[in-house]
């Protein structure tokens, strides 16, 4: 590009090796005026070559985020991109527990409350459901965390230590205003009252702020009560709580064959 003082009468023709002849075009910048002499057809397809580029780049960096906000949540990086579709129900009654999951996500996404215990077998979907539930609720901004119990415990006893970052009341105060908490493997913690009296008042405390729980457990629903106590299996019910049945053989296989894991 270079600068005149003027336009001349004629425009000056160039010629581009793929699209032909074409005029020099100016534009004014003050007292003077930019003569552009690169072909408009070229200018045209490397403009739409870079915007394609810069879309590309932030769907990469769009996707890349939300990937770290999955494993930040504590989903796993195999279920990182688990969603609903992913999950095929066996019989009426799968089916009926994936309309529920998906009923209760929806809920929860519109503001709604809400609770739902899943109960059944290793391998027969509760966990991918409840990440999908997460992954779907992450994308329309709530705060989620999906953590296995015996993890959260495991926290807990970290404030004990000397110097810990957080102590426990900010450790309850955090589970208890997320917008979704998910308990996976209920019943397999250490089983101290400590642990109850702590796991009831972290269920107290979204029971309190009117915000939804999930707890995942291989247990009947007998087996979560007597792991953490009657009185937090109370709470979950008295505020809207769901129990759901998972019953059957594992599809931990088939689902493998599909590339995606359950439990």
């Amino acid at each position: 590009m270079s600068f005149v003082k003027s336009i001349p009468a004629t425009p000056e023709l160039n010629a581009c090796s793929m699209h032909g002849e074409y005029q020099t075009r100016y534009v004014q910048l003050g007292d003077r005026f930019m003569a552009n002499s690169v072909c408009p057809k070229c200018a045209a397809i490397s403009a739409a070559a870079n915007e394609a580029a810069d879309q590309a780049e932030q769907k990469r960096q769009a996707a890349e985020f939300l990937r770290r906000q999955r494993l930040d949540a504590g989903v796993s990086l195999r279920n990182c991109a688990v969603k609903f579709a992913d999950y095929f129900p066996a019989d009426k009654e799968q089916a009926a527990n994936l309309k529920a999951v998906q009923d209760f996500t929806k809920n929860i996404a519109e503001g709604g409350r809400g609770n739902v215990v899943m109960c059944g077998g290793v391998g027969t979907g509760k966990t991918m459901l409840a990440c999908a539930s997460v992954n779907t609720l992450l994308a329309k901004g709530k705060r989620c965390k999906i953590i296995k119990l015996i993890d959260l415990i495991r926290e807990l006893k970290d404030t004990w230590r000397k110097g810990a970052e957080i102590n426990e009341i900010k450790l309850i105060k955090f589970y208890s205003n997320i917008d979704l908490l998910v308990l996976d493997e209920v019943g397999l913690q250490f089983d101290s009252d400590t642990e109850k009296l702590f796991i009831f008042d972290v269920i107290d405390g979204r029971y309190q702020n009117m915000l939804p729980t999930m707890l995942i457990s291989n247990l009947d629903i007998t087996g979560v009560k007597q792991a953490i106590g009657e009185r937090v299996v109370d709470r979950l019910r008295e505020d809207g709580g769901t129990v759901l049945a998972f019953r059957g053989a594992s599809q931990r296989k088939s689902f493998d064959s599909a590339g995606v894991v359950v439990s």
